[in-house]
């Protein structure tokens, strides 16, 4: 389909909206978490006049590029893989999938989704619809504010990294599907805390497939299919990644 006319009857259907849209994105503020604690996402330069009667205010910011919500790139684990730039952008508006073992978890940092989830998800909800992006909620995001609950488990040991993620067959299983153009999870990363190989991350990266993390899907009702997405990474054009907004419309917002 023509990217053009594919992107036209999106907003005509924007046009048709009759509820609430879900905001799938933990905000940015000083301090926001990023994957390296010296990295936090800080406001600086903050230039602003002292007469509220002629207002004027203007403010710099500084982040990593996989800070708070954002979306992994490919080449952040493949030469070769897409840039941010380079993500065309019909991978961006997409059908969603919703994967959610929270209970299962059930605060188990060392949990790992495995290919027998994702079989598991079909037989009780049919095939993965072409061209979608998965979320998998851990029920982890709630952890989000606190960084030793969301990256360490709550420990002491700051070097102790663990939260949920996927193992390799999993993500391998996504490969082999053939419809799936993005990956999401409400933790850290896609891969387990306690991965030093990122095996996750370049299985799908060698297959154009990107990352979301961060995802904020606590306090979301979202159904298991049937809901549209559109993902918003701020376009740095050779980017291994970058923040964004994900905004979630389940299939009843349109008329």
């Amino acid at each position: 389909m023509c990217t053009w006319y594919f992107l036209i009857s999106v907003i005509f259907l924007l046009g048709k909206v009759n509820s609430a849209v879900l905001d799938l994105s933990h905000g940015y503020q000083n301090q926001a978490s990023c994957w390296f604690p010296s990295q936090l996402f800080e406001i600086f330069g903050i230039m602003k006049s002292t007469d509220i009667n002629n207002w004027y205010i203007s403010e710099s910011f500084m982040t990593s590029e996989h800070c708070g919500t954002h979306l992994d790139a490919p080449f952040h684990f493949n030469h070769d893989g897409w840039k941010l730039g380079e993500i065309p952008l019909e991978r961006l508006i997409i059908e969603g999938v919703h994967l959610n073992v929270s209970q299962e978890v059930n605060e188990n940092a060392d949990f790992l989704l495995t290919a027998d989830h994702l079989k598991q998800w079909e037989q009780v909800n049919g095939p993965l619809p072409n061209r979608c992006v998965i979320l998998v909620n851990f029920g982890w995001a709630h952890k989000f504010s606190n960084r030793k609950l969301y990256y360490n488990n709550g420990t002491e040991v700051s070097s102790l990294i663990r939260f949920p993620g996927l193992s390799k067959d999993a993500a391998q299983w996504i490969v082999d599907s053939g419809k799936v153009y993005g990956l999401g999870v409400d933790g850290p990363s896609v891969d387990p805390g306690n991965s030093k190989s990122y095996d996750v991350h370049r299985i799908l990266s060698k297959a154009n497939i990107y990352n979301l993390e961060n995802v904020a899907l606590n306090g979301t009702i979202l159904p298991s299919k049937g809901f549209k997405l559109i993902i918003q990474p701020i376009k740095i054009m050779e980017g291994t990644g970058a923040p964004c907004r994900i905004l979630a419309f389940t299939k009843n917002t349109f008329e």
